[in-house]
């Protein structure tokens, strides 16, 4: 698919451009024509022998705009730029992963019909291979699916209350597979008397695992991770912690924003779309709840997801 054409089904373009210029439009226009307004109703006013007094003010004011209203430019161009920048890089990420299992599919697809392999053995492999690189690209458009519904606005949840154990629950198991591929400890610490939750079990279950995910990605060898659960003041914390490398101060103030992913090159090289926190951020907004997450370089890290107990929240 075009990349432009690729970019605007995802929502990038449009309206989402067009308010981003909003800014420029009342410095630059609106707020000219307010003060003339303003002018001609003073002299209307004060009448002619306060004229030099009203356009001197009408000056000074004209100057101060135009010196915000660039400052204004600036900012608003600066931030475009750095947008775009990213919005690159999350479509050339996101080709890239759509491109590598297409090809394993097409290689091995074509390797059949060729009559090449002849070991009925290595047909189930072949096979197998085919299933599973076709479930990892049908994951990752429902991912991209679901995320675009995020920015429209269009995402629904199914609110119910409910215990919140058999959700984390829901998010190990999700994770068993990546397990058996690579050995984690992970001790889960949720309370059965904990308060219920309003929530939407499948939403916020993939929300957990994609907290999950990043714990397992980023921790080495020896993976230690913690799922625990607690009551604080009418509402359940829910904390993910690992004993990973731990996150940079400046990279723990924008890590939930979409498309941003860690200056640091070697986390760069881990698989990602930069997309997961920020889900994860919408969903727990969507329940009225926070994310945040405290972390010391060499100490690992803890995402904390704060929700509002059943009896805090009315449906």
């Amino acid at each position: 698919m075009h990349r432009r054409a690729f970019a605007f089904s995802l929502g990038y373009d449009g309206g989402v451009k067009l308010r981003r210029v909003y800014p420029l439009i009342i410095g630059f226009v609106v707020v000219p024509a307010a003060m003339m307004l303003t002018v001609g109703i003073l002299i209307l006013v004060f009448g002619r022998q306060k004229q030099d007094y009203v356009f001197g003010t009408l000056i000074l004011a004209l100057v101060a705009t135009t010196i915000l209203g660039t400052i204004g430019t600036l900012v608003v161009l600066y931030r475009e730029a750095y947008v775009s920048r990213l919005q690159t890089d999350f479509v050339n990420k996101v080709s890239h992963d759509l491109r590598t299992p297409l090809t394993s599919i097409r290689m091995f697809v074509e390797t059949l019909q060729l009559g090449r392999i002849a070991d009925p053995a290595q047909e189930r492999e072949a096979l197998g291979i085919i299933a599973a690189e076709t479930e990892r690209l049908s994951v990752l458009i429902a991912r991209l699916l679901d995320w675009a519904r995020m920015e429209s606005g269009k995402r629904s949840y199914d609110f119910r209350r409910q215990p919140l154990g058999p959700i984390v629950d829901d998010a190990l198991h999700a994770m068993e597979p990546q397990r058996i591929q690579s050995a984690a400890q992970v001790r889960r610490d949720v309370p059965d008397d904990l308060p219920m939750v309003y929530a939407d079990r499948d939403a916020l279950s993939d929300a957990l695992v994609d907290l999950l995910q990043n714990a397992f990605k980023y921790t080495g060898a020896d993976k230690r991770i913690t799922v625990a659960a607690r009551g604080v003041d009418g509402s359940v914390e829910i904390v993910v912690e690992d004993n990973g490398p731990g996150i940079p101060g400046a990279d723990q103030k924008r890590i939930f924003e979409k498309f941003y992913r860690g200056k640091d090159p070697l986390e760069r090289t881990i698989e990602g779309s930069g997309l997961g926190l920020s889900m994860v951020k919408h969903v727990v907004q969507a329940h009225g709840g926070k994310v945040g997450v405290r972390s010391e370089l060499g100490k690992g890290a803890a995402f904390t997801v704060l929700l509002p107990a059943s009896e805090a929240r009315k449906p």
